[in-house]
């Protein structure tokens, strides 16, 4: 009975844990940049921070709801960091936002887009300008 109550135990504590997610790394990715409205919420309703929120596609193409290909509060982070406009290197972002809803752009299966500010200022001419063909990342 002793051994029982031991192994029901353990069991216990075992599932009480939520052991880490096992890392997964993704090569050759696109990394490009996004605007949006000021004010706007991202599509899980957080406030976007500008340099550090990511947005990928959804999982299922032109289905909002089927959340983004990789879920919501995923870190990324790139194997080299990324120089963005104020002369710093950034390699930590997080998923909190969904872009290219329709998957129609021309980029890898895994890119991500950075968010770089607000719509119709100088970070819409920085957006723009901000892109890298060929980046590692991994995930956790």
């Amino acid at each position: 009975m002793k051994k029982l109550y031991v192994l029901i135990l353990s069991i216990f504590i075992t599932l009480s844990f939520n052991l880490p997610a096992q890392a997964t790394t993704y090569t050759n990715q696109t990394v490009t940049a996004y605007v949006a409205l000021s004010g706007k919420l991202t599509y899980y309703e957080t406030t976007p921070v500008r340099y550090s929120t990511a947005a990928m596609r959804p999982a299922t193409c032109r289905n909002v709801n089927s959340g983004t290909t990789l879920p919501k509060g995923t870190i990324i982070t790139t194997s080299k960091g990324l120089t963005f406009p104020d002369a710093r290197l950034r390699s930590s972002f997080s998923v909190y936002d969904m872009g290219d809803v329709n998957c129609t752009r021309d980029v890898t299966d895994y890119f991500f887009d950075v968010y770089f500010g607000v719509k119709g200022t100088a970070d819409e001419t920085n957006a723009k300008k901000f892109y890298y063909a060929s980046v590692t990342y991994t995930t956790r």
